[in-house]
C-alpha cells in the first residue's frame, strides 16, 4: 500500500507541482491551504508524512507541526518555506518531530522526492524497532510466567518435603494424645467421680469431647500433610478418589468459610470418581477456587461445592458456585491472563497456574457470572481419555440461569 503524504501550503500552483512531482514515486497525496485544513484532514486520515510551509493565514506551520505531534506522532515532517531564519528553525524544531528544514525556492525539485524517501526510512525504521521491543517484551513476560510457574513448583516440592518431615514427628505425640484423651473420655463417661456435680461433670464430659474431636482432626491434618508431602512432585501421579481430594481441600479452607461466615454446602455424587492424577496439584487448584470464592461471597452467603460424573464423557464435573458479587463481563474474558488481578494485593498468577494444572490432567476450567448474582466455576477431569470426543459444555447453575 502506498504511503500517504500531506502537502500545507497556501499557494495553490505550488501544492500542483509537489504533488505532481512526489505522484511519480507512487505516493498518495493529500492537500492542504491552511494549517486549520490541515489540522482537519490530519484528524481523520493518517499521514506518514507532512510536507507544511510555515506562513499562513489563519494557521501558520507552526501550528500544523504541534497537532502533527499530538494527532499522528509517529508523522515525519518536512518544513519547505519561504521565510527561511534560525528563529523559524529553532520554533519549528522546537515545536515538533521536524525531518528536514529547506528553502523555497528549491534549487532542484527532484530532490524532494529524496528526502521525503529518507524520512519514510526513518519513520519505517523506528516503527519496526517499537514492534522488536514490543515483541521482546512480551517474550519477557512470558518467560517470566514460567519462571514464576517452575519457582511455584519448587516451592510446592519443597514444601512437601517439609511436610513430610513435620507430619511424622507429630504422628507419636498425637497418637498418645488421641489414646490417652479416649480413655479419660471413656473413664469419666462409665463413672462419675462422687464429689462432682451435675454441672461440673457435663461440662467436664463436653471438654474431654472437644479435646477428642480436636485430636482427630489434628491427625487427620497430619494424614493429609503425608498425602501431600507423597505427591508434591507434579509428573507424580497415581489413582485418586477425588472427593478425598476435596476433602483435603477442605481440612485446609474451611476454617475460612467459618471464620467470615459463610455457609459451606458439600454436595457429592453417590459415586466414586477415580482420576489418575496428582492429588497434591490438584488440592492447589481447589484451594485457588475456594479462597476465590470466600473473597467474593459476603458475610452470610452460601458457597456449594458440587461433583457430577458425566459418563457420557468419561470424567467428573467440580462446581464450585458461590453468592457473591460476581464478575463484570470485560474482567470476566482475562481472569486467566497471566499477572491480571482484581486484587490489590493478588499476583495475578492463582487461575493461570489453576488452569495450567487442570489442562496438564486433559480436562478443562470454565467461569461463569453474573454481576450481584454469583459466580460458577467448573472444572472437569476425565476419568478416561477423553481427547477425541468433543468438549464437555459449560455447566449451567440453576441460580444463573433465568
Amino acid at each position: 500500500m502506498a504511503e500517504r503524504i500531506l502537502i500545507v501550503d497556501d499557494e495553490e500552483d505550488l501544492r500542483y507541482v509537489l504533488a505532481r512531482q512526489l505522484r511519480k514515486d507512487g505516493y498518495q497525496i493529500d492537500t492542504a491551504y491552511d494549517g486549520n485544513d490541515a489540522i482537519e484532514k490530519m484528524r481523520q486520515t493518517d499521514y506518514a508524512v507532512i510536507l507544511t510551509d510555515m506562513k499562513m493565514p489563519r494557521r501558520d506551520g507552526l501550528g500544523v507541526v504541534s497537532a502533527a505531534r499530538e494527532l499522528l506522532p509517529e508523522a515525519e515532517i518536512i518544513v519547505l518555506t519561504g521565510h527561511g531564519s534560525l528563529e523559524n528553525a529553532l520554533q519549528a524544531f522546537k515545536a515538533g518531530n521536524i525531518f528536514e528544514y529547506l528553502l523555497k525556492p528549491l534549487d532542484d525539485i527532484a530532490v524532494l522526492n529524496t528526502i521525503v524517501a529518507r524520512a519514510l526510512e526513518r519513520r519505517n525504521l523506528r516503527l519496526h524497532n517499537r514492534q522488536l521491543f514490543e515483541q521482546l517484551q512480551q517474550a519477557y513476560e512470558e518467560l517470566k510466567q514460567k519462571s514464576d510457574q517452575l519457582i511455584q513448583q519448587e516451592k510446592m516440592s519443597a514444601v512437601g518435603t517439609l511436610a513430610a518431615g513435620v507430619a511424622h514427628e507429630l504422628n507419636n505425640p498425637l497418637t498418645a494424645v488421641v489414646g490417652f484423651a479416649q480413655i479419660v473420655q471413656e473413664k469419666l463417661t462409665s463413672k462419675r467421680p462422687a464429689n462432682w456435680n451435675d454441672t461440673e461433670y457435663e461440662r467436664l464430659l463436653r471438654s474431654i469431647e472437644n479435646l477428642v474431636q480436636g485430636a482427630h482432626r489434628a491427625r487427620d491434618i497430619v494424614s493429609t500433610l503425608l498425602r501431600f508431602a507423597r505427591s508434591s512432585r507434579p509428573e507424580a501421579r497415581t489413582l485418586v478418589d477425588l472427593h478425598q481430594v476435596l476433602r483435603d481441600t477442605f481440612m485446609f479452607t474451611e476454617h475460612l468459610f467459618l471464620r467470615h461466615g459463610i455457609t459451606l454446602q458439600k454436595q457429592f455424587t453417590d459415586e466414586t470418581p477415580t482420576i489418575l492424577a496428582n492429588a497434591s496439584r490438584l488440592q492447589q487448584v481447589f484451594t485457588n477456587i475456594f479462597i476465590n470464592a470466600q473473597q467474593a461471597t459476603p458475610t452470610g452467603g452460601v458457597v456449594t461445592v458440587r461433583t457430577v460424573c458425566d459418563h457420557e464423557r468419561g470424567g467428573v464435573w467440580v462446581h464450585v458456585e458461590d453468592t457473591g458479587v460476581g464478575i463484570p463481563p470485560e474482567e470476566l474474558e482475562r481472569i486467566f491472563e497471566p499477572f491480571y488481578t482484581r486484587k490489590q494485593e493478588g499476583t495475578g498468577l492463582g487461575l493461570s497456574i489453576t488452569r495450567q494444572i487442570v489442562e496438564e490432567h486433559g480436562g478443562e476450567i470454565q467461569v461463569r457470572s453474573e454481576v450481584d448474582q454469583g459466580t460458577c466455576v467448573s472444572v472437569f477431569l476425565p476419568t478416561t481419555s477423553v481427547s477425541e470426543q468433543n468438549p464437555p459444555q459449560p455447566y449451567l447453575p440453576q441460580s444463573l440461569s433465568a
